[in-house]
């Protein structure tokens, strides 16, 4: 009942978003609400099952339970909705806002279907590339992510990103004709901090200060007039535990780079790589932030690349590689730790009309454990999306 009811409510909101637009722009003079999103089927048999089903992060070893069994999954929870609102200019300045919602609120739960909030935001722009943004936003350090149909998007295997609340300072300089220089300075908090204590207080909220994050970012047309990029980005954070072996303040910090080089009209190399310690509240470390046994954070490394190639419009393929790999010693007493994660993968896109895509997508995954043998995944996987 509780599920229907969470439906209908999602339901209901969507429909909204749509009749807004409609009544807003007759209501509000100069408001514009504009609706986007996607509908969005994935469908994926698994050789070995893995955490999560549908979002591919880690395989289980053969000693957990289904651990080493198939399975075939069908989603359509990374379907999603968005709304971008604009507002007439006021002194000198642009207000504009976000809001974007899927139905991915527990990636543990393959088959469960319940709204999530994925962006929230209110953006105040004003002369000279200056701007502000307040809400929950994708942290400062992401820039561009991997050609994928897995909705994990390689999460835990090399590919860090997040969306957490926040308040950012943005400045955008342009350099000549081509060329422009982004950087950012942001305070956030953890909306996926964990509780490794269990005493029902997120641990990064128990630290009592926030998150702070820096990016610069530059974007050059080098090669077939379109946008290369560069970054690097830092992170430095916080979490306090209480009534552990070893009670305490631990950091958790990142230096993070990426480029995405689009070498011709029909060709692309990218990745980022990485390093930090305590890093699961941004899908590093395997998911292991800090060995509470021990008493230290869990430093990790890792990163990603990719190749791209798309023929025409109607065809594109890609092929990659990632890689998680924590810092064994930082891992003892953890029990059936997790050891490094790994995977190549490669997929193809076939856009059926201008909205329309259908992709297949192979993959290999493999999770070395501290105890327990390799566990080892192959994964097929089809997608069917059409965007509005």
């Amino acid at each position: 009942m509780f599920r229907k009811i969470q439906m209908s409510m999602l339901i209901a909101m969507f429909a909204a978003m749509g009749g807004v637009t409609a009544f807003a722009q007759q209501a509000a003079e100069g408001v514009k609400l504009n609706l986007y999103g996607y509908v969005k089927l994935s469908s994926a048999y698994d050789s070995s099952r893995t955490a999560y089903g549908d979002a591919s992060f880690w395989v289980l070893p053969d000693s957990a339970s289904g651990g080493g069994k198939s399975e075939l999954t069908f989603s359509a929870r990374e379907t999603r909705a968005g709304l971008n609102i604009t507002t007439p200019e006021s002194g000198g300045r642009n207000f504009s806002g976000r809001i974007e919602l899927d139905l991915c609120d527990e990636p543990q739960t393959v088959n469960k279907y319940s709204p999530r909030l994925r962006l929230a935001y209110m953006d105040v722009a004003w002369s000279k590339g200056w701007s502000l943004r307040f809400g929950q936003e994708w942290d400062t350090y992401v820039s561009f992510h991997p050609t994928i149909i897995d909705a994990g998007a390689i999460a835990y295997q090399g590919h860090l990103y997040g969306r957490h609340p926040q308040v950012k300072l943005t400045k955008d300089t342009k350099v000549g004709n081509n060329t422009t220089v982004t950087t950012k300075f942001a305070l956030q908090h953890g909306r996926n901090s964990s509780d490794l204590d269990g005493d029902g207080q997120p641990d990064e909220n128990a630290a009592s200060t926030p998150s702070v994050h820096a990016s610069m970012v530059v974007k050059s047309k080098l090669f077939a007039g379109q946008d290369s990029i560069f970054s690097i980005s830092g992170a430095y954070g916080r979490e306090k535990l209480n009534g552990t072996a070893h009670p305490g303040t631990y950091k958790s910090w990142m230096i993070h780079g990426g480029v995405q080089l689009p070498l011709s009209q029909h060709f692309t190399l990218q990745g980022l790589a990485w390093t930090g310690e305590n890093l699961d509240n941004y899908l590093g470390g395997i998911g292991q932030g800090v060995n509470a046994a021990l008493g230290t954070e869990v430093a990790s490394y890792g990163g990603w690349g990719q190749g791209v190639v798309t023929f025409n419009k109607k065809f594109k393929v890609g092929v990659g590689y990632g890689i998680d790999d924590p810092d064994d010693g930082d891992l003892e007493l953890m029990g059936n730790a997790r050891v490094a994660n790994d995977k190549v993968f490669s997929n193809f896109f076939y856009n059926f009309t201008d909205r329309m895509t259908f992709s297949v997508e192979y993959s290999h995954l493999r999770t070395s454990y501290a105890v327990s043998d390799d566990a080892r995944n192959h994964r097929v996987e089809f997608g069917a999306k059409y965007v509005f």
